[in-house]
């Protein structure tokens, strides 16, 4: 009988975290060798981020139920890259067309009807898959547990955000993953502030998650499209911190569930108890 208690209470104490938890993923996007100096594509003072989302990991993992990571993972004649457009220089823009099934329509493969209009920028060749260009920087804190998000990889179509593709034509599967976990909650930082850091915070908002962009732990490609990136962003209610805030949303966002969860909590202990009392005197009776 005596083991059966310790038991119970054991059962407790390890669930009633979960119980209480608002469900925290921290999203890392694109802290990859390609956008660091060095990088084809390096994004200026890009290197500074990686400390910063290194202490916020070491700081509050304890409060992310998920950790996830998205890589640019582009094949070595992606339609994104400058080199593919004849006559076409870096950083200018294109207007692609695909069908109802996301078929890219060139002179090759014409479409009966375009469903899908995309502007893409044409970037230097980037993040090309199985190459040290993709592979995350040495010095960012990795585990085990953290979930790898690839984007990018249809070779027909780029994919900014750790969501979507650039025309919301498929999923990367991250929503899905976000929505088993029972994420309600994330934490955006890295690469970069006015593109890839920028679609996947508005998908995130959109996709109905409560979002906040770290904004020191983010750097854009340029000024003026980061500067234009936040604002939009605030319109669009995510909110814009520093990482110092984080510890204090974080104990808002915890203190939050607690307060919600107080009731929540005694109802689960009072029918956890007397289900486990039933289950002991099943047992009883048998012996």
């Amino acid at each position: 009988m005596l083991a059966g208690v310790r038991l119970f209470w054991i059962l407790i104490v390890s669930t009633i975290p979960a119980v209480l938890s608002e469900n925290v993923a921290f999203i890392i996007i694109d802290v990859q060798n390609c956008f660091l100096p060095g990088g084809s594509l390096a994004v200026s003072n890009g290197e500074e981020v990686v400390p910063i989302i290194n202490a916020l990991r070491s700081d509050y993992e304890h409060a992310f139920r998920l950790v996830v990571l998205s890589q640019d993972w582009h094949c070595s004649d992606h339609i994104s890259f400058a080199s593919q457009h004849n006559g076409s220089d870096v950083y200018t823009e294109v207007t692609l067309f695909y069908d109802k099934n996301g078929v890219l329509c060139d002179p090759v493969t014409s479409c009966q009807a375009v469903a899908y209009n995309v502007t893409q920028m044409l970037w230097p060749d980037h993040c090309i898959i199985n190459t040290t260009s993709a592979e995350f920087d040495d010095t960012l804190v990795r585990k085990d547990s953290d979930i790898i998000i690839r984007k990018g990889y249809n070779c027909e179509v780029d994919s900014y955000s750790a969501f979507f593709d650039n025309g919301q034509i498929s999923q990367t599967g991250l929503d899905t993953i976000l929505q088993d976990a029972d994420i309600s909650t994330v934490f955006v930082t890295g690469l970069a502030l006015d593109y890839c850091v920028y679609y996947t915070s508005s998908d995130s908002k959109r996709l109905g998650y409560t979002t906040y962009l770290v904004q020191d732990a983010s750097r854009g490609v340029a000024n003026a499209t980061s500067v234009a990136a936040v604002a939009d962003m605030k319109s669009k209610g995510i909110h814009i911190i520093q990482s110092k805030e984080v510890g204090a949303i974080l104990e808002s966002i915890t203190s939050g569930a607690r307060s919600r969860g107080g009731p929540i909590v005694t109802i689960y202990i009072v029918v956890t108890m007397v289900t486990f009392m039933k289950l002991l005197g099943c047992q009883s009776v048998s012996e």
